[in-house]
């Protein structure tokens, strides 16, 4: 019964951990949040820390590994409800901006130096191309996507997002909201057909309304 606590203890924690850095690398970006501030902001010594993470890379891994099972299943809930293939895509935008509107641009800029957790990140979305090449053969099952596009070429450059914004200057200049919500809208408009497109346009129309409000 003890070692059961113990352990159930132990996972709580590294829970809180994982919690606390996504936060705070996210926030303030990867460089400047140390080990040490972790284990502050918890109330935890830094060996402790250390007993649960090896260094501040695994965290980083395990961190990024949370975060997409999260994303995971919540787009899973998503899709599980939705009518048609284009309210999937509208789910993980708002998603996806509102996660960026609260990140510091230099998280991506750091992730540089860690070229394990990018290669992670890489596999992750490899392996998520086969799931979105049925998605968006749905869509084009219900006159939403145009069945003259490769959808497996077109999910392989959507993955490349990720070193855009990691190796190209771009969220130096401009917001990564801005810069996701961009490259999106113009991949939405290009693989819809008209019917598609009247419901793109209308999802915009409501999300301008209510940033204008």
């Amino acid at each position: 019964m003890i070692v059961k606590r113990a352990r159930k203890d132990r996972s709580e924690l590294r829970k809180r951990v994982l919690e606390q850095a996504i936060k705070a690398f996210f926030s303030q970006g990867i460089r400047n949040v140390h080990m040490d501030d972790i284990a502050a902001s918890l109330s935890i010594s830094k060996r402790t820390l250390y007993e649960l993470f090896q260094d501040k890379k695994q965290l980083l891994l395990e961190v990024m590994c949370l975060q997409r099972n999260e994303m995971h299943a919540y787009m899973e809930e998503i899709a599980s409800k939705a009518e048609n293939a284009l309210e999937v895509i509208f789910a993980f935008y708002k998603k996806k901006s509102s996660e960026l509107c609260e990140m510091n641009p230099a998280f991506f800029r750091d992730l540089k130096k860690y070229p394990e957790v990018v290669e992670f990140l890489r596999q992750e979305q490899r392996n998520s191309d086969a799931e979105a090449l049925e998605h968006f053969q749905l869509g084009v099952r219900q006159g939403i996507f145009r069945e003259d596009i490769n959808f497996d070429i077109i999910s392989k450059v959507m993955s490349v997002q990720l070193d855009v914004l990691v190796y190209s200057d771009l969220a130096d200049n401009y917001p990564l909201a801005e810069i996701y919500s961009e490259i999106t809208i113009l991949h939405m408009r290009g693989i819809t057909t008209e019917k598609g497109a009247r419901m793109v346009d209308c999802f915009l129309q409501t999300v301008r309304s209510k940033n204008m409000n």
